[in-house]
């Protein structure tokens, strides 16, 4: 699924800011000391395995069960496996056998956490009733606690972490904030001290079009680029994506359109911006074609009728086709590379995981509700091959699904509702 962008931005401390390098050794086993509070359960993992994504999937490899009295709050790719972000910190899991290999959990303390795209980089905020609040950045692959860093006041006052207090808008220690309600339009804040490394006060400017009404309507990191979509209107209306560095909020690309003069009382199209894999975006608009963008050169690869669901390494595109009932691989001047049926069933609410070797899905059965999972390989024309998961009693019609690719798995999730219900894990393997 491609090579991971890391960013390159390394942040200096001020005067606000007590830095505490933390050397700890690699052991499974609970850490004392360390800067960690009393509180904190933490172990690490000094046997490091850096796994692959896996072409196809076959079975049910393993099954990850949600502790008891934790909520799930998202899960992460890390080099390892997969993060999975409960209420009170971290857990990352072997993406071949999920197996714990590490935790970090701040319990009561915990009160934020931040993860880039593809987990190169993972912190926790704490607020410790002795020593104060502080940043635990910690090693997506071994658990170490990289450096501990006090901060003023952490971010929330809320014990434990939701979807409120957890940011994927981040790399290197570096967030990107963008509130709609506050000028700037856009800022990159050091995690470490707070302080704002890059502000831009204003919204992009159209080039294309006359419209003096402008906003920004979306940002997102994605390796070392800030993405940015941006609107404009009044006499024309025209829209935007471009990119910025991370580390200096310099532009260095752009795409923009013209939607041509302005009609009362309707807006810009609104887009929304999906990472396909660490380099290439896609940006959706309803009833429109997808575009597929290269953010590290800002090339447009092309647009489809279709939604675009992943790029393979050979660049060529996987785009779902509801209206025919087909997933097709297609290269980058639309020629159809393969085609096959969407199997009966399959949830219409979340993408497919796209594999190099095909594409696995999940839904339920149309009479009795059970979870269905297949595997379709490119180039097979037969009927997708069924993954059983009848063993993990997901009997809940209600229950939340998804699948994610992690290397060594692709993990499906599913969480029942209430502060009672179920949230499990199954690695497909």
């Amino acid at each position: 699924m491609g090579q991971v962008v890391n960013g390159g931005f390394v942040m200096g401390v001020t005067g606000r800011t007590r830095l505490l390098t933390v050397v700890c050794a690699s052991l499974l086993l609970p850490l004392a000391g360390c800067g960690l509070s009393s509180g904190t359960g933490h172990s690490t993992n000094d046997d490091v395995r850096e796994l692959a994504y896996p072409e196809r999937v076959e079975r049910v490899g393993w099954e990850w069960e949600v502790p008891e009295g934790a909520r799930l709050v998202d899960t992460v790719p890390v080099p390892v496996g997969i993060a999975v972000l409960l209420d009170d910190g971290f857990v990352v899991l072997a993406g071949d056998t999920g197996e714990e290999l590490w935790e970090y959990r701040a319990g009561e303390d915990a009160r934020a956490a931040y993860a880039s795209h593809l987990g190169d980089y993972l912190a926790v905020e704490i607020e410790d009733p002795e020593d104060g609040s502080a940043l635990v950045e910690l090693d997506p692959s071994t658990g170490e606690v990289l450096q501990e860093v006090a901060v003023e006041e952490a971010t929330s006052s809320d014990r434990g972490i939701d979807e409120g207090s957890f940011s994927r808008n981040v790399a290197d220690g570096v967030r990107v904030a963008r509130d709609p309600f506050d000028d700037p339009a856009l800022r990159a804040l050091s995690l470490e001290t707070g302080e704002a490394l890059w502000v831009q006060e204003e919204p992009p400017e159209c080039t294309t079009v006359d419209g003096p009404s402008r906003d920004t309507t979306a940002a997102s990191v994605l390796g070392e680029v800030v993405l940015e979509g941006f609107f404009c209107t009044g006499g024309e209306d025209g829209a935007g994506l471009l990119g910025r560095n991370l580390a200096t909020g310099e532009e260095l690309w752009r795409f923009e359109e013209d939607f041509g003069p302005s009609e009362p009382d309707l807006g810009a199209p609104e887009r929304r911006y999906d990472p396909l894999t660490d380099r290439y975006l896609a940006e959706r608009t309803l009833n429109g074609p997808t575009r597929v963008f290269d953010v590290v050169t800002g090339e447009l690869l092309g647009e489809w009728e279709g939604a675009v669901i992943g790029v393979l390494e050979d660049e060529s595109v996987v785009v779902l086709y509801a209206e025919e009932g087909e997933y097709r691989r297609e290269d980058l001047s639309g020629e159809v590379l393969n085609a096959m049926p969407i199997p009966s069933g399959a949830s219409r609410s979340e993408y497919p995981a796209v594999l190099e070797g095909g594409v696995i899905g999940h839904g339920r059965d149309t009479r009795d509700q059970e979870v269905q999972v297949w595997f379709h390989a490119w180039g097979n024309d037969g009927e997708p091959s069924a993954i059983d998961v009848s063993d993990a009693a997901l009997e809940d019609d209600k229950a939340a699904l998804s699948t994610t690719a992690v290397p060594g798995a692709v993990v499906l999730s599913y969480s029942e509702d209430g502060d009672e219900g179920r949230e499990v894990l199954l690695g497909l393997t």
